[in-house]
């Protein structure tokens, strides 16, 4: 009797240990399932940086590196959207940009994702896409896919540097999509 208790115990440890392992990888937040649906990407992830860096974490690597694999056990992966925030949130439709810093920061993000894949698979195009600008008023009529993606994310519910309501913010993060062929 004693026996199987035993092995009752470890085998729900061993449950539980694993389960919470697969609860720490990061999922991609509703955000970033919503934008992915509205450009047809069939694989996302989602994962932050630390303040002031834009140098990729193993994790985030690791996650890079799924997404790619998982994605060509469907087929040809034909581009991976990028799309990064600075250590603040999108700009409001007052502050139009964030300072240079912010601008700067978030493209050695962008930078640092695109060296990262293109070393890891130099087959796919990667489009970058800066959340530290609105776009311009062209790029608005013209439903560039830069001005469609940040108005998707805004729609979906992505806070502002003037929003109030408590929301997740986005600063520090960077959504990865990729699109098939």
């Amino acid at each position: 009797m004693k026996t199987y208790l035993l092995i009752a115990l470890f085998a729900a440890a061993t449950v539980s240990c694993s389960h919470k392992e697969k609860t720490v990888s990061t999922m991609p937040s509703t955000e970033a399932k919503t934008v992915a649906v509205q450009e047809e990407a069939t694989h996302v992830t989602e994962f932050g940086f630390k303040k002031g860096s834009s140098t990729l974490t193993s994790d985030a690597k690791g996650d890079l590196q799924r997404l790619i694999d998982e994605a060509k056990k469907t087929g040809t992966i034909k581009e991976i959207k990028v799309i990064t925030w600075g250590d603040k949130d999108y700009p409001s439709t007052e502050t139009k940009k964030l300072s240079s810093a912010e601008v700067k920061l978030v493209k050695e993000r962008n930078k640092a994702i695109e060296n990262y894949i293109k070393s890891y698979d130099r087959s796919p195009d990667v489009d970058l896409y800066s959340m530290a600008e609105r776009p311009n008023l062209l790029q608005d009529m013209l439903n560039t896919s830069d001005a469609r993606i940040k108005k998707n994310l805004e729609t979906a519910g992505i806070p502002t540097t003037d929003t109030t309501a408590k929301a997740p913010s986005k600063a520090s993060k960077s959504i990865v999509m990729v699109i098939m062929e």
